[in-house]
């Protein structure tokens, strides 16, 4: 089985399971053009069973959404990151949600799962390499949830009622924010 096989192989058995699990998510199919250096990156996470990302979507009781800005950057995006070698989609969005903004989560749903076919800008010859990053739905369990950016790699933590000026990529924008509902 070839390198670009395998890893659709898996990517498909991970939308089973999602099938099974949850209902009415969306299904994005993004190409993303790497440089060498993140293709061989997103390889060697691959083969060690790393491949994959996650994240919440997370809204509190008043409709307001948990958004982060990591350093360096402009635009705000949900809490997430990659998942671990062993670690499931959903373990990797509650434990990056919680390191990321320090308010633990429950996850209520999948709210879409972004299917990615990596391919190098800079030689069409490697193989493509397919990954995940499931984007679930979930609400604060904590206490106190005030959100606390982690040092290092969070700006800032904020809750929106409505989408954000800057958004880190475009779905934050379009996804939806219950706390801006337009009367009927």
């Amino acid at each position: 089985m070839t390198l670009t096989e395998d890893s659709r192989e898996r990517v498909d058995a991970w939308l089973t399971d999602f099938r099974e699990r949850y209902d009415g998510f969306e299904r994005v199919d993004e190409r993303w053009d790497v440089s060498p250096g993140y293709y061989e990156t997103t390889h060697d996470r691959f083969e060690s069973g790393e491949n994959g990302g996650a994240g919440i979507w997370v809204t509190n009781d008043e409709g307001s959404v948990l958004l982060v800005r990591d350093a360096g950057d402009d635009g705000w995006v949900d809490p997430g990151g990659k998942r671990e070698a062993g670690e499931t989609f959903a373990e990797a969005a509650r434990r990056e949600t919680r390191e990321e903004t320090g308010v633990e989560c429950a996850i209520t749903g999948l709210l879409s799962a972004h299917v990615l076919e990596i391919v190098d800008e800079t030689d069409s010859g490697r193989p493509a390499l397919y990954s995940l990053i499931a984007i679930f739905t979930g609400e604060p369990v904590s206490e106190d949830p005030s959100p606390r950016p982690r040092d290092g790699e969070i700006a800032a933590v904020e809750w929106f009622d409505a989408p954000p000026e800057t958004v880190g990529y475009p779905q934050v924008a379009e996804r939806p924010f219950p706390g801006d509902r337009t009367p009927y």
